[in-house]
């Protein structure tokens, strides 16, 4: 409940000013997702979930500060988008198994920009795995996305801030 205040109070106010795309025009997906499909689109919402509550973490420990204070919206976009391919298929979203209560705590804003870098790190990784495999056009597509803007935006961000 904390971390949804938090999103609440902080964040949403600035999710139009963010200019993190990861937007994509997806046909109806008709179709239902191959078990290892599904397991790919969980796997790829619970780590985007993990860095939402972190991030978030870092906001309630330390205050609104950059990047995390940015950052974080995007990663709601992201998990958005991949609840969006379940939503449109009809499949439950998994609820996240992640709260601020179960996420790393950093002493200071250097020491977790330093380790949201090194997460970005191995979403990148995670994100190359998963589209080496075979997969539908909307879910290819949410995860370039989201890979893409890891890539370029918030790799740099955590990278610049250490």
């Amino acid at each position: 409940m904390l971390a949804r205040a938090l999103t609440l109070a902080l964040v949403l106010p600035l999710a139009a000013a963010c200019t993190d795309d990861t937007t994509t025009i997806l046909a109806p997906a008709a179709s239902a997702l191959t078990p290892s499909v599904a397991a790919a689109v969980d796997t790829a919402l619970q780590d985007e979930f993990h860095a939402e509550q972190t991030y978030l973490r870092v906001i309630a420990d330390h205050g609104n500060v950059l990047p995390f204070f940015n950052v974080v919206v995007a990663e709601q976009r992201h998990s958005s988008s991949l609840a969006g391919v379940l939503d449109r298929r009809g499949l439950d979203v998994p609820a996240s198994e992640w709260d601020l209560d179960n996420v790393p705590r950093f002493a200071t804003v250097p020491e977790a920009c330093a380790a949201a870098a090194g997460a970005e790190v191995a979403n990148i990784a995670m994100y190359d795995r998963l589209l080496a495999a075979e997969l539908p056009t909307d879910v290819r597509n949410v995860f370039t996305n989201n890979r893409r803007a890891s890539v370029e935006r918030h790799l740099p961000a955590f990278t610049a801030c250490r």
